[in-house]
């Protein structure tokens, strides 16, 4: 399994990766579970505020500076007012939205002081990762779930993916499809997992992808499923955490299912998968 992290800042990459195998490992009935992190909060952490102010400059120069801290829970007046009134009165919804502005926009336009795109930098990252091991299962959480995207989409992978879980996912908004480059169901991959909480600023306005991802034939082959409410490690309510969606019912019964399918047809099992225990 292959995981990908979303915003903020995080913990070194072992600590951090240890982080998310000690929740996987709370569902015991997901067996020997060998996973890797593509890691880049050191990416994000390395730009300075002048690199950030070049990013965001860079996309106003260009006609493309239309991400707005304030997101929308709809696409209509009521849900700008709602909208408005959230972040005025949530501490944790204004922090979310507005280090998601500086995400879209530092990896989209930024360049780090070597004068490599941030994209670029993220994106061969990964391809580094996959030289050596190959997931079946991507989990993403926030910002991760794009850069999955972007690489599934602009990439590719050499195989077939069994499944492709993003929770708190920002790919309902056609500004960052534009981004991307892309609005299409990714190749590889047979299943695609999206969990959100509607109190999720990240995911506004459009939780939803499946209408907007579709497969060849127009088909809605995305799983969009709401988790009622998202709760941080310590029990404080965060709709954006990513502990919470990875404990939530959703995410453990896909991986769940994928376990057990592993289990019961054991050839289909290989290096960077769920394996069997023992």
């Amino acid at each position: 399994m292959l995981y990908i992290h979303g915003m903020h800042r995080h913990p070194p990459e072992a600590e951090y990766r240890a982080a998310w195998d000690a929740a996987l490992a709370r569902m015991a009935y997901v067996p020997q579970v060998e996973t890797r992190m593509l890691y880049w909060a050191d990416i994000r952490l390395g730009a300075t505020p002048a690199q950030i102010a070049e990013a965001h400059a860079r996309a106003r120069s260009r006609g493309e500076h239309r991400f707005g801290r304030l997101r929308p829970q709809t696409n209509s007046p009521l849900g700008y007012a709602v909208s408005l009134a959230l972040h005025l009165a949530g501490p944790v919804i204004r922090a979310i939205t507005k280090e998601l502005a500086t995400e879209v926009y530092l990896y989209f336009y930024g360049k780090q002081g070597s004068g490599d795109d941030v994209r670029d930098v993220v994106l061969d990252r990964m391809d580094a990762l996959l030289r050596d091991f190959t997931p079946d299962v991507v989990l993403a959480h926030s910002w991760g779930t794009v850069i999955a995207y972007d690489y599934l989409v602009n990439r590719g992978l050499a195989h077939q993916l069994e499944a492709l879980i993003t929770v708190g996912c920002p790919l309902g908004q056609t500004y960052v499809q534009e981004r991307v480059g892309a609005a299409v169901y990714p190749p590889r991959v047979r299943r695609w997992l999206n969990v959100f909480d509607a109190m999720d600023p990240v995911t506004w306005p459009d939780r939803r992808i499946a209408n907007d991802l579709r497969g060849p034939r127009g088909e809605r082959l995305v799983r969009d499923v709401e988790v009622p409410s998202v709760y941080d490690e310590d029990g404080k309510r965060d709709p954006h955490s990513w502990w919470g969606y990875v404990m939530s019912e959703p995410v453990q019964a896909e991986l769940f299912r994928i376990a057990a399918s592993r289990a019961l047809w054991p050839r289909a099992a290989d290096a960077g998968g769920l394996r069997r225990a023992g």
